[in-house]
């Protein structure tokens, strides 16, 4: 019995730890850009995987379904609802019964679809940041149910320690100085995509109107606020996410107090 190339490298993915090893990201747990500078919280990962029993086999390959993640296990249980929250999209739900939903939907559809294909749930989540007020996860996801590809994400959480609560880009640079940071952003984007001051934007991206915007996901590094934008965002699938980075210098009167601790933590 031969195993396809993707039954292969899926063994080779797991063992990784993170879906970034894999095809549809470019960087693992051990050589991304950010480290955690300072481990305040005590923790390890943990992996799970389930297999459907529903089988596919042609002439040259044998594949199934799975459903696969890795996360980190913290000491503190709240720490343990954020990430579960992060990871499963809720705090109610478990790993294993969101690996039973999954895996009975492709059971239910291999009954009725006379040409099945296998279907794949992959979601790593790992710290991408720690000091002793601040957590950051990142969790690097994808899904195949069907269709011409897959598709992929990387997303970055944030947490507040001591509070116990989460953060979102308010808490970093406040409403009000936020149409002041997309203009500092705008310039970079601009310079980095090689765009001209005045060039439109609606040819060749999907900003609204035309209108430059910042995402949501963002990542807080030593010495700059990192911006993703993940496939379909502003650009067609074809050319993947695409990375952001705007130096602290650029933006440090923007930041919050609370923005201000984070980034000397993580300095220190």
């Amino acid at each position: 019995m031969k195993l396809s190339k993707l039954y292969i490298l899926f063994f080779i993915c797991l063992n990784s730890l993170l879906i970034g090893s894999c095809q549809f990201n470019t960087t693992d747990r051990d050589t991304r850009q950010q480290k955690p500078v300072m481990d305040t919280l005590a923790y390890e990962y943990k992996d799970y995987i389930k297999f459907s029993e529903n089988v596919m086999r042609t002439t040259e390959t044998t594949d199934t379904t799975f459903f696969a993640v890795s996360y980190p296990i913290f000491q503190d249980s709240a720490v343990n609802r954020f990430v579960q929250t992060v990871l499963l999209g809720s705090d109610t739900t478990t790993v294993e019964k969101s690996a039973h939903s999954f895996i009975s939907e492709f059971d239910n559809f291999y009954q009725s679809d006379p040409f099945p294909r296998v279907w794949t749930s992959e979601s790593h989540a790992s710290v991408y940041a720690i000091s002793p007020s601040y957590l950051a996860l990142v969790v690097k996801a994808y899904s195949y149910t069907g269709g011409a590809h897959g598709n992929y994400a990387t997303i970055f959480k944030h947490y507040d320690i001591p509070n116990h609560e989460s953060l979102i880009l308010d808490d970093i640079v406040a409403k009000p100085f936020q149409n002041e940071l997309a203009a500092v952003a705008e310039r970079y984007f601009r310079k980095a995509e090689g765009l001209k001051v005045d060039q439109s934007l609606e040819d060749q991206y999907f900003f609204d109107q035309g209108r430059f915007s910042i995402p949501d996901n963002f990542a807080l590094e030593r010495d700059s606020m990192l911006f993703l934008y993940n496939i379909y965002e502003i650009k067609p699938y074809v050319n993947g996410q695409t990375e952001l980075r705007i130096p602290y210098s650029e933006v440090e009167r923007l930041l919050t107090d609370r923005a201000k601790r984070i980034v000397a933590e993580l300095n220190m």
